[in-house]
């Protein structure tokens, strides 16, 4: 195998490494929004909770209009949370893919360099078997 071939193989994964690391950067970022909306959700659900007394009836009609607003804003935070989601199927799969690549070429990799070391055994037996064939006949020759 040359060198060449050899050198193939080693840009085709570092262009792989290189394309994994940024799915994954796009698959982090994406949890990390991820995050956020989910913090910010309790957030809201905590602030809920801890809005003044209720039972006031003066305060229960801006407490209501709070709720709700509130809920709407917690409603929209999970429709965005469920389209991050659904993007974020396409990352996964095509991150899959690319470790799949990865580790093919990584297969690839290892066979030839099983071959090669095999390959410079057996030259390395074939020479040390002639070598040993010129001394046997030099004993030889000498008796």
């Amino acid at each position: 195998m040359t060198k060449r071939r050899t050198d193939g193989l080693a840009v085709l994964s570092r262009l792989k490494r290189h394309e994994i690391e940024a799915v994954a950067q796009q698959m982090a970022e994406v949890n990390r929004a991820l995050g956020v909306i989910e913090a910010e959700r309790q957030d809201l659900l905590n602030h809920i909770n801890e809005r003044g007394d209720p039972d006031a009836i003066e305060s229960a009609r801006v407490h209501s209009a709070f709720i709700r607003n509130v809920s709407e804003t917690i409603h929209r935070k999970e429709a965005e949370a469920a389209r991050l989601r659904e993007s974020s199927a396409g990352v996964h799969q095509q991150l899959n893919g690319l470790f799949a690549d990865a580790k093919r070429l990584e297969m690839i990799s290892t066979s030839r360099a099983a071959q090669r070391n095999q390959r410079r055994n057996q030259l390395e037996t074939a020479a040390q078997n002639e070598a040993f064939l010129a001394i046997w006949l030099q004993d030889r020759a000498a008796d």
